[in-house]
């Protein structure tokens, strides 16, 4: 077996555990929104900026079908599915854009995206602000996890 299939073979299952982790809520205290956690979530979403009157963030996205989205060069989409897999919309260079499968974790209100291979898409992890049936709110990045500090002495 050469190498590239071994690192595979080592990372694979770890990817699946995390993807079997996709909407498994973890508390973090109450910080993540109530509304985030729920069954909402898991639907096909399109980026529509139309609603964000001329704002960056929050990006919003609202379910596919649920109107008709003004043309556009690029919107951005994802689909997520309970089973933890996921496709997005790349943005191709050649503009030849399409969607691309993928696996998900979802902690708490942080999305954490993975090729099929199991690489990070750490360019697309993103926090969700607010989702309900109609409209998701979200912001592009994810905060990183508070470490733990040692004190000196002891």
């Amino acid at each position: 077996m050469n190498k590239s299939k071994l690192v595979l073979a080592a990372i694979f299952p770890a990817m699946l555990f995390l993807a079997s982790c996709a909407g498994v809520g973890i508390s973090d205290g109450g910080s993540a929104p109530r509304d985030a956690e729920n069954t909402s979530f898991y639907q096909h979403w399109i980026h529509s900026y139309e609603d964000q009157n001329g704002q960056k963030i929050p990006n919003i996205f609202r379910p596919a079908g649920s109107r008709q989205f003004p043309p556009s060069k690029f919107r951005m989409e994802f689909a997520f599915d309970k089973s933890g897999e996921c496709n997005y919309k790349f943005l191709s260079p050649v503009d030849r854009h399409e969607m691309r499968n993928c696996v998900f974790t979802k902690i708490g209100n942080q999305v954490y995206l993975y090729d099929m291979q199991g690489k990070s898409l750490s360019h697309l992890f993103f926090t969700i602000n607010s989702a309900n049936k109609d409209i998701m709110k979200m912001s592009y990045g994810v905060k990183k996890p508070a470490k733990k500090v040692k004190k000196k002495g002891g």
